[in-house]
């Protein structure tokens, strides 16, 4: 699992569980992205506009603001960062759907499905 030392992007995780976030940190550095964190959405927000990642991994449920009124404030601001949304609960197809989310996991998270829906999203932003 070991990069080629190249980064790849920068991935802004958002989600209110520190050890999810820490885990995939660690994973997502592993292969050669960089990471910035944020804990709730209104962080996210702030996060989007400071770090300017490649893509977001939004969770749905979190304090401040959900991962949907994330998304939608930053389509209104126009902000097309590719965003991989995940979440515990069951209405995620159908979330996802209603806001024109292509790249949806369910928690918990399967690094392998992450890490391929991470590079398929940047890949099809850069085309």
């Amino acid at each position: 699992m070991k990069n080629d030392n190249l980064p790849k992007g920068k991935v802004l995780i958002a989600d209110d569980d520190e050890d999810s976030r820490i885990m995939l940190a660690f994973l997502l550095q592993d292969e050669g992205w960089q990471i910035a964190e944020a804990s709730n959405g209104k962080e996210a927000l702030e996060k989007v506009v400071e770090e300017k990642p490649n893509v977001i991994i939004l969770d749905n449920r979190m304090p401040e603001l959900t991962g949907s009124e994330v998304y939608q404030q930053l389509r209104k601001r126009g902000v097309n960062i590719p965003v991989v949304f995940v979440t515990a609960f069951s209405d995620l197809e159908e979330l996802a759907s209603s806001l024109g989310i292509r790249y949806y996991l369910r928690k918990p998270i399967d690094f392998i499905e992450v890490l391929a829906a991470i590079e398929s999203a940047c890949a099809e932003n850069r085309n």
